[in-house]
């Protein structure tokens, strides 16, 4: 048990995505949204708990040795901090679709919602997004009140920000058209509303006015760089800027002090699950020499490609591959290898043969399973090893294989979703002889 918060809304079961009627809301959106309860005083308590309560089950497993290695504690904003969220919307025109929901749940008007233990709440104010959120959540609403034609089967809107003001919003129907009768209102929103993009979805539609992504030009990391990423709507970012900024700032100390542990030229980072490249833009053309990332989503994998061309990264080259495979078929064999432009199964202009797979040191960011028994016995080939995790029970279990040859020289709580159960940690491995 994590140990109550000041919310009283942590997740009871981490592994489950609630659901409301067909789209995901994730279960971090707290059931109690009370701004009085989202002090930084409480939120300091809430963190303390939290993150003493992981540290202490790491410690407890003998996993990390605490006169050896300090627990790092990097907190949140209190509240503010999330640049994209979701959420189901109810229409009482549309009763017969919410059926099943009962009668003193359903509100009266055209509302925010999600599902959550068993019972549908209505979001009248969300603060712990991003401000520019906060502010657009009732005029869109609004908006979409008044104009028959932007109501009408309407099931779901997504809000995606940067934190230079750049905001797409997403509209997800029930399978109506969104041809040109849509079209022409929903422009007229995005011009009214000054949105960067509307992206409109529909059963096997997929409609994109103005922009499907942000760029995010607000990152200056501690060692001076100046980064810039593009989210694009539908795939994968951090929701939390700050602590996706922390995370890299971590990531980069870590790296230095492995450059000066690892004498070995040149210094190499292989990083598995590396998505739109978000760490491979802060390390790639630092510390190491070069850096080869690693992740099987074709969308992560472009703008990935995209933000290190955006950030004139040269040291650094990203391929479509699934982790797993590349564990066995590069990894494991530790063979020099050369991708022939006509397998689709890998970025085209992806090929290692100056050297074999003989990295310096590995990065893995995997799902909440964590790594695969594939990956986990071939990582420790590797001197350093760089684990971030979004599940502390999964780690636990990895860590006990990669501690048999690694020492943990590092262990950072990193607050990315405060006030419940969600945790992100972050390890620091080195190979024992060295």
């Amino acid at each position: 048990a994590m140990g109550a918060t000041p919310l009283r809304c942590c997740v009871q079961d981490d592994s489950k995505i609630n659901h409301i009627k067909g789209v995901k809301i994730h279960p971090d959106f707290c059931a109690e949204m009370d701004e009085t309860k989202m002090t930084p005083e409480l939120y300091r308590e809430s963190l303390k708990l939290r993150s003493q309560a992981v540290w202490n089950s790491f410690v407890d497993m003998k996993l990390v040795n605490p006169s050896e290695v300090k627990l790092e504690v990097f907190p949140s904003k209190n509240k503010n901090y999330r640049m994209r969220v979701g959420f189901g919307l109810y229409d009482p025109l549309q009763e017969d679709t919410y059926a099943d929901i009962p009668e003193a749940d359903r509100p009266g008007e055209l509302s925010y919602v999600y599902w959550y233990n068993k019972r549908l709440h209505v979001v009248k104010k969300f603060p712990i997004a991003h401000e520019s959120i906060v502010d657009m959540m009732p005029r869109l609403l609004n908006v979409i009140k008044q104009n028959k034609m932007l109501r009408a089967e309407i099931r779901a809107i997504k809000f995606l920000v940067s934190s230079t003001g750049e905001m797409v919003v997403t509209m997800i129907y029930k399978g109506r058209s969104l041809a040109e009768a849509w079209q022409g209102e929903a422009k007229n929103l995005r011009h009214h509303l000054n949105l960067t993009g509307i992206v409109g979805r529909s059963k096997n539609v997929r409609v994109v006015l103005g922009r499907a992504f942000v760029n995010e030009t607000g990152i200056k990391l501690e060692n001076g760089k100046n980064l810039r990423y593009k989210h694009v709507e539908g795939s994968f970012s951090n929701p939390n800027l700050s602590m996706a900024i922390c995370t890299l700032n971590w990531l980069t100390s870590v790296s230095k002090d492995i450059a000066s542990r690892i004498k070995t030229r040149p210094l190499t980072l292989l990083e598995l699950y590396c998505g739109s490249g978000n760490h491979t833009v802060a390390l790639g053309d630092g510390y190491f020499d070069s850096v080869l990332g690693v992740d099987i989503d074709d969308k992560l994998v472009k703008a990935g490609q995209l933000n290190l061309s955006e950030n004139k990264v040269r040291g650094a080259k990203i391929m479509r591959m699934d982790s797993q495979r590349f564990s066995k078929s590069v990894m494991a064999r530790r063979k020099h290898i050369e991708v022939a432009k006509s397998d689709e199964k890998f970025s085209k202009d992806f090929k290692l043969k100056d050297r074999d797979a003989d990295f310096s040191a590995v990065l893995v960011d995997p799902p909440r399973a964590g790594l695969d028994s594939s990956t986990r016995k071939n990582i420790i080939k590797y001197p350093a090893i760089m684990y971030v995790s979004c599940n502390p029970e999964a780690l636990k279990r990895d860590l006990v294989e990669l501690t048999k040859t690694h020492r943990v020289l590092r262990f950072a709580f990193l607050d990315h979703f405060p006030y419940t159960r969600h945790v992100e940690c972050s390890v620091y491995l080195l190979r024992r002889n060295i």
